[in-house]
């Protein structure tokens, strides 16, 4: 369900409502009278709440009854799985565009008031300091001792733990940042996440409804980009360093003590276990791990899980060890032959 300190609420909607927005018809499992105000991942069913799946072999695995009262958006492929499961049935060829059209009808991130800097119900620690410029949204929490550099922004409903340091035009939304972090210039954290459906050759953006939570004492260098997540939270652990100009897409989970070096970038619901060093211009795949204490070295691309304690290198990547024998094989076979001269 949406945090409603960082949303608000705005159905609920009936069925009929929701097949106006999104242009799915409704099956005979369901009403046009029955109302959805909350929204769910489809593998985290809650009776009431709207969900969506791309393809029909996403429902086959699950047991009779996994969806009761889920309302999906499905392909029509999907129907009799849907129904077996429980859920109302609503059937579109693009249900992730379906859903995405309807989010908006259902919820709307909260926003700034128009004639002030500090809103009043914001809650600002004992020896904080905030520079000029600086705007704090609707609820929002500043614990003790923090500095908040000119002309940052923490949105409505976001928290900044103890001792924080937030450096100049540091842009805060739908976030939870820890005790004893130091957040450098120009970085955004929290933004909507960079998802896209394509509906009859038209792009559909998809509001992010997640968080993003930062654990204490950690390092988020210059002008780095952290998206919140899609239903749940982008998460970075404890005491975990990130270097300038990298980016951290919408549900990706980076564990304690993790390093990132600069123009390092994942994807979405890519995770770095505890103790995992980037190297500068890494990129990791979406949905990839990079285990406890594997490194990625410099300029790799990993496009799949890479095992706790290893070093990978490469585009893609592999393990180094390999790496460097296909280095080497390529440079002999590279290597000029011998010319000799012949006997006219």
């Amino acid at each position: 369900m949406a945090d409603p300190r960082f949303y608000d609420r705005l159905g609920p909607l009936t069925l009929t409502e929701i097949a106006a927005l999104s242009g799915a018809a409704i099956s005979d499992s369901g009403t046009g009278d029955a109302e959805v105000d909350r929204v769910t991942p489809l593998g985290e069913p809650v009776a009431g709440a709207l969900s969506y799946a791309e393809k029909a072999k996403l429902l086959r695995t699950a047991p009779d009854g996994a969806l009761a009262g889920v309302v999906l958006i499905c392909p029509e492929a999907a129907t009799e799985d849907a129904r077996r499961l429980g859920a109302v049935v609503l059937t579109h060829p693009e249900p992730r565009a379906a859903f995405a059209r309807v989010l908006p009808a259902l919820f709307q991130a909260r926003d700034f008031a128009a004639d002030t800097y500090i809103d009043p119900t914001a809650r600002i620690g004992e020896g904080t300091r905030l520079a000029a410029g600086v705007v704090v949204g609707a609820g929002a929490e500043i614990g003790r001792n923090c500095v908040i550099g000119p002309h940052s922004v923490v949105g409505p409903g976001c928290r900044v733990g103890d001792n924080t340091r937030l450096a100049a035009r540091v842009s805060l939304l739908c976030c939870d940042i820890g005790a004893d972090c130091n957040i450098l210039a120009g970085a955004v954290i929290g933004e909507d996440g960079f998802g896209i459906a394509v509906s009859d050759g038209n792009t559909v953006g998809i509001l992010h409804l997640g968080s993003v939570v930062i654990g204490d004492h950690v390092t988020i260098g210059a002008n780095c980009a952290i998206d919140r997540g899609l239903f749940s939270a982008t998460r970075i652990g404890n005491a975990s360093k990130i270097d300038n100009l990298c980016h951290i897409a919408h549900n990706a989970v980076i564990g304690e003590n993790v390093i990132m070096a600069g123009y390092s970038g994942l994807a979405g619901s890519a995770v770095l276990q505890d103790n995992a060093m980037l190297g500068g211009r890494v990129g990791i795949y979406d949905h990839v791990t990079i285990g406890k204490g594997a490194r990625v070295g410099g300029n790799s691309a990993a496009a799949r899980d890479v095992p706790a304690g290893e070093i990978w290198v490469g585009n893609p990547a592999q393990p180094m060890r390999q790496h460097l024998r296909e280095l080497a094989e390529l440079r002999r076979l590279a290597r000029p032959k011998d010319k000799t001269s012949r006997k006219g």
